[in-house]
């Protein structure tokens, strides 16, 4: 081979040999904009990661009580944690990571409060309302006739106990029912005295007291106004009148009227 091949073909490798220049606007982007923006976007993240708390209450089957669960999850340490029910600290036992139970035994609102390591705040509240704290009822419907009363008592939770229901006179003399009607909750029982105090509870304790009071009301024979001193001197058909007002009065002496007061104790 002569001398200038020889000194193309090592030309020609040399030149082979030689990298080719990365543009500039290549470089840029893989040194400076990407981990600009991937550290940047990690920081807000760890700015701005905020704790996610989640209740869970279960049913109950005894209606006093029921079980809370409690899930934390953040991206951070956790530095403040806080629990409460109705403004009173509420004791959580944890199960696992970021998670944690309780056992509910009155109805109210479950507050939960976290910190994470970053400041950022999460609060978190459940209505717990599934417990029977409420004693019987009385139902609007209830009535005495011919010494007999009647009433009808109502519990929507846990139920209510028929047998605790009973009557209590001043003198503490024990009245039960004469008749119960358990699919209606109506009652029935004899006014022995002008005073019954009606005693029940529900299913899980819950009691209750409601009085019913009789009393007639008669007039006085003597005490005639001069109105009526006047309507007397009226036409016969006036007279009528008042004869039928008279004795509406007598019926009304003969109706009893009741009051009630419920207590619950």
């Amino acid at each position: 081979m002569d001398r200038p091949s020889q000194s193309r073909s090592r030309a020609a490798r040399s030149r082979s040999k030689t990298p080719k220049k990365r543009p500039e606007w290549v470089t840029v982007l893989c040194f400076y904009v990407l981990p600009f923006i991937l550290v940047n976007g990690i920081l807000f993240i760890l700015v701005a990661a905020r704790p996610h708390i989640t209740i869970y209450a279960e049913g109950t089957s005894d209606y006093k009580t029921t079980t809370v669960s409690v899930t934390v999850r953040s991206l951070l340490p956790i530095t403040e944690f806080t629990s409460s029910q109705e403004g009173a600290a509420l004791e959580l036992t944890q199960t696992g990571r970021g998670e944690y139970e309780t056992e509910i035994t009155q109805n109210g609102v479950i507050e939960i409060y976290v910190k994470s390591l970053n400041g950022m705040t999460a609060r978190q509240y459940e209505h717990i309302n599934i417990l029977d704290d409420t004693a019987p009822l009385v139902g609007e419907t209830y009535s005495i006739e011919n010494n007999i009363l009647t009433l009808t008592l109502e519990d929507s939770q846990s139920g209510l106990d028929f047998s605790s229901v009973y009557a209590s006179a001043d003198d503490g003399t024990i009245i039960q029912p004469a008749s119960s009607d358990t699919q209606t909750g109506t009652f029935t029982f004899e006014m022995a005295a002008q005073t019954l105090y009606i005693h029940a509870s529900d299913l899980v304790g819950n009691t209750m007291q409601a009085t019913f009071s009789t009393h007639t009301e008669t007039a006085d024979p003597n005490s005639e106004t001069d109105a009526d001193s006047e309507s007397s001197s009226d036409a016969p058909d006036e007279a009528e009148n008042s004869s039928d007002a008279q004795d509406e009065s007598e019926n009304s002496q003969d109706a009893a009227s009741i009051y009630i007061d419920t207590d619950t104790p």
